[in-house]
């Protein structure tokens, strides 16, 4: 599977599987971020930026597993507000312990998870970029008591979205293309392409 959107914070922060290279949507993924120590912050009361209308590459890295997995996705305003970088305030599952916002423009949430049988998850996701062209996406989430012996302990994501322009022709907002091509719209369930 891929992780949606940041799709992507809560994608990884409630949804992450086993050592087998899946993660779970709704809301993420990437190659190298920049690795820099986080600068002072301050509590935010706000949420996270808005994302810019139009077709995302977005590309997840789960560290430990050497998985790596790219995908496209196609925002527009309903999608970014559904499923966006802070969808997962809409998950009755989790709670935000803090939400801070660095000196240098990065955003980072704690918060806890309990998702019944695959345990419990506290985790931190750092958020940098502008949001119009780029964006990382670092988390690193603790596991316990999950079912599946595997899914326990620490886990890190990373993840790099970069615009690439307007949405393609016949691409609806919520639309994540998959390997071979097949697009699914994680707002309707709907199946196109490959």
């Amino acid at each position: 599977m891929f992780v949606a959107f940041g799709s992507l914070a809560a994608v990884a922060a409630c949804g992450q599987k086993s050592e087998t290279g899946t993660a779970e949507a709704p809301k993420a993924a990437a190659a190298a971020s920049q690795a820099t120590a986080p600068a002072a912050a301050t509590p935010v009361p706000t949420a996270w930026p808005k994302r810019k209308p139009g077709l995302w590459t977005q590309t997840m890295t789960l560290k430990a597993q050497g998985f790596t997995r790219s995908f496209r996705f196609c925002v527009d305003a309903t999608s970014d507000e559904k499923m966006g970088l802070d969808s997962q305030g809409d998950d009755k599952r989790c709670q935000r312990k803090s939400m801070t916002r660095g000196a240098d423009g990065s955003w980072t949430v704690v918060s806890a998870c309990d998702m019944g049988p695959a345990g419990k998850t506290d985790s931190t996701i750092r958020v940098s970029g502008d949001f119009d062209t780029r964006y990382v996406m670092d988390m690193t989430s603790t596991t316990t008591g999950a079912a599946q012996p595997a899914m326990n302990g620490e886990h890190k994501m990373s993840m790099t979205a970069e615009w690439s322009g307007a949405c393609p022709t016949g691409w609806s907002g919520g639309d994540v293309e998959m390997p071979g091509g097949r697009r699914i719209n994680l707002l309707t369930k709907a199946v196109s392409g490959g």
